[in-house]
């Protein structure tokens, strides 16, 4: 009958794979790559606010500079707008001041002029003192055409009030001068 070497055959038959199993598969995957991908998104995103959050306190740093160098030009302006300010007046004063000496003068020459009319003693003198003389004007200095320095940088503020003054009274017409436009 049998054999000891005969043995009876036993087939194992291959276990059935259920669709549950691959689908299972197939989500935890597709989980796993989601999860590394918003993991990815997480950690690029941190890093550019990292990136733009050290841009904004560049330009705050840079725009805090900038607002003190602002403030301290509006100080200089101030500074500056009072002197020029007061240099105007001091020309204005000056100019009035010249004005009434140009009319003083003014009235001691007709008045020098009526003396000499008085007491003509020659026929020629009497037919020029018979005719009107127009005043003559006083001359005005011309200015001096040399080349100033009127820059104010990096001066000290006497200094600059000093060059201020001098350069408006080089721009400045005087008010003898009829003005032309």
């Amino acid at each position: 009958m049998t054999t000891l070497n005969e043995e009876p055959e036993v087939v194992e038959a291959a276990p059935e794979r259920s669709p549950k199993l691959t689908l299972v598969v197939i989500l935890s995957t597709l989980l796993g790559v989601l999860l590394t991908v918003i993991a990815a998104g997480a950690f690029l995103y941190h890093q550019s606010s990292k990136a733009l959050q050290a841009e904004v306190r560049g330009a705050k740093d840079a725009l805090k500079e900038k607002s003190l160098a602002l403030d301290e030009m509006k100080a200089q302006i101030e500074v500056l707008s009072r002197q020029v300010h007061l240099l105007k007046e001091y020309s204005v004063a000056r100019s009035n001041a010249a004005g009434e000496k140009v009319k003083k003068a003014e009235s001691a020459v007709p008045a020098a002029l009526d003396d000499a009319a008085i007491a003509p003693k020659s026929p020629a003198a009497r037919e020029t003192a018979a005719a009107p003389v127009p005043p003559i004007p006083p001359r005005a200095k011309k200015p001096q055409t040399v080349a100033q320095n009127c820059e104010l940088v990096g001066k000290s503020p006497e200094e600059q009030a000093a060059t201020l003054q001098r350069c408006v009274n080089l721009i400045e017409p005087s008010k003898d001068k009829p003005r032309t436009r």
